[in-house]
């Protein structure tokens, strides 16, 4: 059965088969390999070279017949978070040269499938603070409620910070309560500042959402309008504390 996913870890059918007989039998010279794999000899040393080079097995002498053997079977894990490793720091420089070229990018979302992605970006994103102006019911209207307690203990998890502009409602007045346990702080706005749409600013990107009949949701990424917006949200923040 594991052969499957020796497949998906990059093994040929020739090479998982050779694989997995030098695993079950133990060390044994390429015509043994041969009888038992049924693979000819020809192609076996191609096999066995292809598994050599990927350092996945090794090779000694032993009178006059030369053995192959898997000398450790953890470097397939070895080898595997190396490649996570190297595709996370790509995906870092990816971020690091994201929009140097171009002055702005903008992105807009139709629909609740859309809006939802927005919002699932930010944990994948994973800033160290997300600063938020909020209305929470009318937020609230595109998201599936189970899976927005969901998305709180991840971001919890991942220790994003939060603080939020709320408009003063009964669901804010409950929300702010768990403010302690949720890695937050939330302020409510007075009435008469009463808008309808919500807004997130976090690591160079603005994020803009709208949950009436036609829901709506434009993600821009430039880190100067960036900074500007949070320069208000920071006077917001001083003005209503």
């Amino acid at each position: 059965m594991y052969k499957i996913y020796l497949h998906s870890l990059g093994f040929s059918d020739k090479e998982a088969e050779v694989y997995s007989v030098l695993n079950t039998y133990g060390p044994s010279p390429a015509s043994v390999l041969a009888r038992l794999t049924k693979i000819k000899r020809t192609s076996m040393y191609d096999v066995l070279n292809s598994l050599l080079e990927r350092n996945l097995i090794t090779t000694y002498k032993k009178s006059s017949y030369t053995y192959y053997a898997i000398d450790d079977i953890n470097k397939i894990l070895y080898q595997e978070r190396d490649k996570i490793r190297i595709a996370e720091s790509v995906v870092n420089q990816l971020k690091e040269e994201q929009g140097r070229i171009s002055d702005v990018q903008v992105n807009h979302y139709k629909g609740e499938e859309g809006y939802r992605e927005m919002y699932e970006d930010i944990l994948r994103i994973k800033p160290k603070e997300l600063l938020v102006w909020i209305h929470l019911d009318e937020f609230y209207r595109a998201l599936d409620p189970v899976r927005e307690a969901e998305w709180t203990q991840e971001r919890v998890k991942k220790k994003v910070w939060t603080r939020l502009l709320m408009q003063d409602t009964k669901s804010a007045r409950e929300f702010q309560k768990k403010d302690p346990d949720s890695h937050r702080q939330t302020i409510l706005l007075p009435p008469k500042y009463m808008f309808e749409t919500t807004c997130f600013l976090y690591d160079g990107y603005i994020l803009l959402f709208d949950s009436h009949e036609n829901i709506t949701g434009i993600r821009i990424y430039h880190p100067e309008f960036y900074k500007m917006q949070k320069q208000i949200f920071e006077m917001n923040w001083k003005l209503f504390s």
